[in-house]
């Protein structure tokens, strides 16, 4: 092979590199705008490359981005939260969801009871009424 063939094949390999790595940034960017989680595979997807490209070229570069995910928080109705991915944010969603059915099965149960008892002691009231109206009779009967 001449020079200059070795040349186009040097520029040619080099081209495809630098598009592999635009491709890589770009996949990352558009990862970052959607808010979704930042992975190997998602990155190798989006960016037409293999994980082992991703793993030999960019894995601490990728690491990092991940672990700053990670340690990042968010402040929800004036607390800071740790921030989660899209998966953990529906998983706690879903988790969420079930403990407020369940507390609204709960509170059901918490009004029937609290409505029983009322009743019950509205009835022990009347009892007592009755019982005073008797006593006070009974004490007039036996003064006069």
């Amino acid at each position: 092979m001449s020079d200059d063939n070795l040349d186009g094949v040097r520029h040619a390999r080099e081209q495809r590199s630098l598009k592999k790595r635009r491709d890589v940034e770009n996949a990352i960017h558009s990862l970052k705008e959607r808010n979704e989680t930042i992975t190997f595979k998602a990155i190798a997807t989006l960016a037409g490359v293999s994980r082992q490209y991703l793993y030999n070229n960019f894995k601490d570069a990728i690491s990092s981005i991940r672990e700053d995910d990670r340690s990042a928080a968010a402040q929800i109705d004036g607390v800071t939260v740790p921030a989660r991915t899209p998966e953990e944010s529906r998983h706690v969603e879903a988790l969420l969801r079930n403990k407020i059915e369940r507390l609204k099965k709960e509170l059901g149960v918490v009004r029937h009871e609290n409505a029983r008892l009322k009743q019950s002691l509205e009835k022990e009231r009347g009892n007592a009424e009755h019982f005073r109206q008797n006593w006070i009779q009974a004490r007039t009967q036996s003064s006069s």
